[in-house]
């Protein structure tokens, strides 16, 4: 059952995004004779309007078919008779509508409550530094090593500077008072390489109102955004590994069954919408980011770039594409193989 959902969720995002494109055409004018969900033969098929509603055997896409936009067709109501405006707007309309998915389902997140750990400390590891330093249920971390630590991520933080086995000095507070311990750091049993104080937080809920969920939904994508920008950049400056951090469809769905069982399907799935947008807004053929460049060049010239100029590069860029998808399915089979995590440690 959670494989179906997961399987669900990304249907969803590819709805989402194939949405955008097709009614930012229809509101500038674009007939749309097909609206699909997937590749190959059709399994469902109806029409509404003027268009063609469609759900098809292999669900790795969609598509908003738009007159004029690769048949030949001409004339009004086509997508080459438009403005580079017009255009431009049709295309940026899908990553976009990813955007706007992962900003709602974060802002309602936010609004339905998040947890946070705090500095209180709920329990102890026995055999611990905490257990043989007698830190007990109530108190709370203020520092370690004279870092202070503000917040529970800034305790995990600091902490995760040091190695299994070292010595490390605490300050707690108890009922107002703070007090100084200090001990050895144990290795954390399911990753030995990681140190551990041996204490369990408190975790508080927040809410928000809809104002506030709203701006902080739009701090996190911004902040993921950043993310994702850095983490492509190692990926080509080599600084991470291309197979240890890259899946395909196969671990995409396994992470998102996965999170449906433990109950982090929604975040994932707003993280995953913003990975797609970002993924289409890259600057090849057949991507929308492809599409975008060549509007661009358009403006620039003052002339549309030639069929046969487009038609190479979106050779080259389906290449490319598929040689992405090949390697990451790849990744993903040597990670099933090997027993490796599809989430890095």
């Amino acid at each position: 059952m959670t494989f179906v959902l997961g399987i669900l969720g990304l249907i969803f995002l590819i709805v989402i995004h194939e949405l955008g494109h097709m009614l930012t055409a229809k509101a500038v004018g674009v007939r749309v004779p097909e609206f699909g969900i997937g590749f190959g033969p059709a399994i469902f098929k109806r029409k509404f309007g003027k268009t063609i509603y469609s759900f098809r055997i292999i669900l790795l896409g969609g598509f908003a078919k738009m007159a004029g936009m690769g048949d030949g067709e001409e004339g009004p109501g086509t997508y080459q008779s438009k403005a580079p405006w017009r255009r431009a707007a049709i295309i940026l309309a899908g990553p976009m509508a990813n955007v706007l998915a992962a900003v709602v389902i974060f802002t309602g997140i936010y609004m339905s409550g998040v947890p946070r750990a705090t500095n209180e400390i709920a329990d102890t590891v026995p055999d611990s530094l905490a257990a043989e330093a007698n830190i007990q249920k109530g108190d709370r971390i203020v520092s370690v090593d004279g870092e202070r630590s503000g917040d529970w991520e800034g305790f995990v933080q600091n902490v995760g500077q040091k190695q299994p086995g070292e010595t490390v000095e605490l300050v707690i507070s108890r009922d107002g008072q703070e007090r100084t311990v200090s001990g050895e750091l144990i290795a954390d049993p399911d990753n030995p390489g990681r140190a551990l104080v041996g204490v369990r937080p408190v975790v508080v809920e927040d809410t928000y109102g809809p104002i506030a969920a709203l701006g902080e939904a739009v701090g996190r994508c911004v902040e993921i955004t950043a993310t994702l920008g850095r983490f492509v950049g190692d990926l080509v400056t080599g600084q991470e590994s291309f197979v240890q951090n890259v899946s395909g469809p196969v671990g995409i769905t396994s992470v998102a069954s996965t999170s449906v069982a433990q109950g982090f399907f929604l975040p994932l799935l707003a993280i995953i919408s913003l990975n797609l947008a970002l993924f289409n807004l890259l600057p090849i053929l057949p991507l929308d980011g492809g599409h975008l460049f060549f509007i661009a060049a358009e403006k620039v010239m003052g002339r549309p770039v030639s069929a046969q100029t487009m038609g190479r590069f979106a050779a080259f860029g389906v290449a490319l594409v598929l040689m992405l998808f090949v390697f990451a399915t790849y990744a993903d089979l040597s990670k099933i193989f090997t027993g490796t995590p599809f989430i890095p440690e």
